[in-house]
């Protein structure tokens, strides 16, 4: 549980990544030059603001492991403080709301990387009176809730919400 019944939760869509080509594999498509430009901006962001989670946790692709990794070295996040779950791979967002439902009530920061539309989908459905509708490449949405437990966050709860992109900031309020 913790301390002050207060957690956040940090949704972060992976850079643009390069195209992929006949016989490459979509999970493989790395971070290109604009995506890698946009995560160090995005990473810089998350940290003047004082966004630094608890755990982050990261879809086995790699453009996302690799923005995962961008946030962490920026927010000077360890090892042990990153996660790589295979299953939120392309997740849609009732999958990436179960695994949020089981990170332990210590943490009071949680930052998912993953892929739209699973990540815009669960963002909409959190803080539906933001209207939110959608992720660029690199964007993070932040969201507080006034609960002690992971186990207990549901649709609409929300406190508020705070969308932001490589150009662009939206306080979306709850």
């Amino acid at each position: 549980m913790t301390a002050t019944g207060q957690l956040r939760l940090t949704l972060v869509r992976h850079g643009h990544a390069e195209n992929k080509g006949p016989g490459h594999r979509d999970i493989d498509r790395a971070l290109d030059r604009r995506g890698i430009a946009e995560v160090t901006e995005m990473a810089r962001r998350c940290l003047d603001l004082g966004l630094v989670p608890d755990l982050l946790i990261a879809s086995a692709a790699l453009r996302t492991v690799q923005t995962a990794d961008a946030f962490a070295r920026m927010l000077e996040r360890s090892p042990s403080q990153r996660l790589v779950e295979p299953s939120l791979y392309l997740a849609e967002a009732s999958t990436l709301l179960e695994r949020i439902c089981e990170v332990p009530d210590t943490i009071a920061h949680l930052m998912v990387v993953g892929h739209n539309p699973g990540l815009g989908d669960l963002a909409g459905q959190l803080a539906p009176a933001a209207r939110f509708s959608g992720f660029e490449t690199a964007a993070t949405c932040s969201m507080a809730f006034s609960a002690a437990s992971w186990l207990h966050i549901r649709h609409g709860q929300a406190a508020e919400a705070r969308y932001d992109s490589p150009g662009r900031f939206y306080d979306l309020g709850s």
